[in-house]
């Protein structure tokens, strides 16, 4: 990263970039420079980042952790944790990525069951980073005003660990308009804030800005992309984003490995959501059967990785031709079926998506490899995930997120560790809200945030417990072209001015609730793609009665609230 790496490394007592104080300031002592300058880090790590508001921090009793619970099964100290998010990624496009397979889910425990609640980037990572469903953190949409500056990220799973003692390091994309929207907690200039609790920050901006500078690039430009070193931007024109990345993260482990307390790192890669620049092998604009042109979107990638899943993938992932949406909801029921011309599209787009994640699958091996090189690795939980799955054809739709189907709710997740038995398999949900509890349960720390998830500890560590919760999901509000980036115009009537979708996830069912008055639910076991729509079916009342009175008493949901049992009838143990 030129000189504003160089700067950050620290001979003996490492120091990551910048100190963080709780208003996301640096703290004194530390020199930001310009943006084309370097960043000086001073020689220690502060021992803890303050409370946030400067708040005592009680123990985990919303959920009944306590600081007891630390050293529980686990050998040694307290592990490190590394995160490793991608973007947009479906649950079924683990196949492309053996490495990850082998050194984390033979390694660890796959959950088949992992849900991002909210499937849109910017709500899901913040349920990340603060336990919490939308409805409670307030981030709605990927846009300026219910997006990034909407969070209040002066209390998140980093203060929590830094004031734990943890070591604390970022890279990558943050939460969509990181660098262009107004910074959370409205605390001074985008293109350099650098959130509350990070001791290493290396967040990549989201936008273009001043061409031919440093600050030219953006998260979605695989082959320039900015990134905030601790304050100072620091421009990869030229360089293909997820090999940066890689990178970045390798360099990061190095440094923090060599101090003796454990360091909590999440590294997230923007592969395979859409980016710049256009490929000469990406597809063109298709016309569906009602005669619109839609766009097509596909990842960034290098040429060495172009054409690597030709042979492989011959067809799309997800699209089924001859669906008939007319039992869907009206926003759906017009849908045209998929033509050729948009299955071979969609095939072009699934074998692209392949190739940007057989790359990343490559930086997981590195990363993976410098743990072991440090000495880290079996001290460490290695978590990999990502934000939201995606829809690649169902029910008509060619490329979408944000809508309560399984493609987009569903999400990869293996972790592997200290007290993780090896090659297994858990049924019970995993949570978006999940991760901030199950972290700080771990590390033995301590916040006075509500969280609305529940510590998955002892199920990564002994087995699953039985589906016995409910788990809510809900959307924004649409735009009128049905995008990703709604706008807020439910129509009058509906549950709620900033949502456009509730619904709920049992074992067995799905079942949801739409701001248009109309109504799904699907019998997941006998019908795992959602194609027949068994709401209004008189045989089904009794368990749509059931779902909805869930439903309603998890809408406003908080802290333990969120993970009230499940009717007996609903659960599966």
């Amino acid at each position: 990263m030129a000189t504003v790496l160089a700067a950050t490394v620290v001979a003996t007592t490492v120091a990551f970039g910048s100190p963080v104080s709780a208003s996301g300031s640096p703290d004194a002592g530390t020199t930001t420079a310009p943006a084309t300058g370097t960043t000086t880090a001073p020689d220690v790590v502060p021992e803890a980042a303050p409370s946030p508001q400067g708040a005592s921090t009680p123990a985990l009793t919303s959920h009944g952790v306590s600081s007891d619970a630390l050293t529980r099964g686990l050998p040694g100290d307290r592990p490190n944790i590394v995160v490793i998010m991608t973007d947009d990624m479906r649950e079924d496009e683990l196949m492309w990525m053996p490495n990850v397979r082998r050194l984390v889910e033979d390694r660890g425990v796959r959950f088949v069951n992992a849900f991002s609640q909210h499937p849109l980037c910017c709500p899901a990572r913040a349920s990340f980073i603060t336990g919490q469903y939308t409805h409670n953190h307030g981030v709605w949409t990927n846009g300026p005003d219910y997006g990034i500056t909407a969070l209040d990220d002066s209390s998140t799973v980093a203060t929590d660990l830094a004031a734990a003692g943890y070591q604390t390091a970022f890279l990558g994309k943050y939460l969509n308009g990181y660098g262009m929207n107004r910074a959370p907690n409205r605390s001074g200039d985008p293109l350099r804030y650098v959130p509350p609790g990070w001791h290493d920050w290396r967040g990549s901006v989201t936008s273009l800005h001043a061409p031919g500078t440093p600050e030219e690039g953006g998260t979605y430009n695989y082959f320039n992309t900015t990134l905030n070193v601790n304050g100072a931007l620091d421009g990869n024109t030229g360089r293909y984003q997820t090999r940066v990345f890689g990178e970045e993260t390798a360099d990061l482990v190095q440094g923090l490995a060599r101090s003796p307390r454990p360091f909590f790192l999440w590294s997230s890669y923007v592969a395979p959501h859409a980016g710049g620049p256009r490929e000469p092998d990406d597809p063109e604009p298709v016309v569906r059967e009602d005669g619109q042109e839609e766009r097509i979107t596909t990842p960034g990638r290098p040429k060495d990785v172009r054409g690597l899943f030709d042979e492989e993938i011959t067809e799309p992932l997800g699209a089924v031709p001859d669906e008939d949406p007319g039992d869907k909801p009206s926003f759906l029921r017009e849908a045209p079926t998929l033509n050729r011309a948009e299955i071979e599209a969609l095939t072009v787009v699934t074998r692209q998506r392949a190739e940007s994640l057989h790359v990343v699958d490559e930086e997981v091996a590195r990363t993976v490899e410098v743990l072991e090189q440090t000495g880290e690795l079996e001290n460490t939980l290695v978590v990999f995930l990502s934000d939201n799955g995606y829809l690649l054809g169902e029910h008509g739709v060619l490329q979408k997120k944000n809508m309560l189907y399984e493609s987009a709710l569903r999400v990869p997740l293996l972790v592997a560790g200290p007290g993780i038995p090896a090659g297994e398999e858990r049924r019970d949900p995993f949570l978006m809200t999940d991760f901030a509890p199950t972290f700080l349960e771990l590390a033995g720390a301590r916040t006075d945030r509500a969280m609305d998830g529940a510590s998955m500890l002892d199920v990564l560590r002994e087995g699953d417990r039985g589906w016995t919760r409910p788990v809510l999901a809900e959307t924004g509000p649409r735009s009128p072209r049905g995008g990703d980036e709604p706008a807020l115009d439910v129509r009058p009537g509906g549950p709620s001015s900033l949502r456009f979708s509730q619904g709920l996830r049992t074992a067995d069912y799905l079942y949801a609730e739409h701001a248009t008055r109309e109504r799904e639910l699907y019998d997941l076991r006998a019908d795992p793609e959602e194609l027949t729509n068994l709401a209004d079916r008189r045989q089904m009342s009794r368990v749509v009665a059931r779902l909805a009175r869930v439903l309603d008493r998890m809408r406003m949901c908080r802290a333990a609230s969120c993970t009230d049992p499940l009717p007996r009838s609903l659960q599966q143990r």
